[in-house]
């Protein structure tokens, strides 16, 4: 097993306007000896162990375009996009029961997030995100899904204190989705949080 290295490269600029703030970003990562913690699992009865081994040379690359709009003092709104893509040297271990970590990146990915505020202090969030089709462990591959979030913010101060409470709730339109082959996503995930800042 040979030490990783790698060469990465980011560029990025970003533009305020009036309303809007754009933020454009590229990245390219150089690896020699990609270390590539691969999980085999042997054909048959299933049996698996875990193998590290060095791939010679991985090239990792993309980009991202976000933008925020800000309408007065009570709606904010982001919509990110993340492209990005790989490119591996074979190395003589490709079998159908074996993978690569960087297979296992989406392709394609988009994030959506508004806030308005409702009443002082007090924020409604409504979020969404999509995630692109991509290679799994094990052979196969997993769908696309997308998921939607929604909560409700509010700050106030008691004696001098500042008090955080919020309640949301997370996969409200129940998809089905895996994020990691074999382990289904809960839905409908809600709850509250109150914290306490000094």
């Amino acid at each position: 097993m040979d030490p990783e290295s790698a060469w990465e490269y980011e560029l990025g600029i970003i533009q305020d306007f009036k309303y809007l703030t754009v933020r454009a970003a590229g990245w390219y990562y150089d690896i020699d000896d990609f270390i590539n913690d691969n999980g085999i699992t042997s054909p048959g009865p299933g049996f698996g162990s875990n193998c590290l081994y060095n791939i010679d040379h991985v090239r990792l690359y993309g980009g991202e375009l976000e933008a925020t709009i800000k309408l007065g003092d009570r709606f904010r709104a982001t919509a990110a996009y993340v492209y990005q893509r790989h490119s591996v040297d074979d190395t003589g271990y490709e079998h159908g029961w074996t993978y690569y970590l960087p297979d296992l990146l989406a392709r394609n990915k988009v994030k959506l997030l508004a806030r308005y505020m409702v009443w002082e202090d007090g924020w409604f969030q409504l979020s969404s995100r999509y995630v692109d089709a991509r290679r799994a462990q094990k052979g196969g591959g997993l769908d696309p899904y997308i998921t939607v979030d929604v909560g409700f913010d509010q700050k106030f101060k008691f004696d001098q204190i500042e008090y955080m409470a919020s309640i949301f709730c997370n996969n409200v339109t129940g998809a089905d989705y895996e994020e990691i082959a074999g382990y289904e996503m809960p839905k409908y995930v809600c709850g509250f949080q109150v914290g306490v800042k000094f």
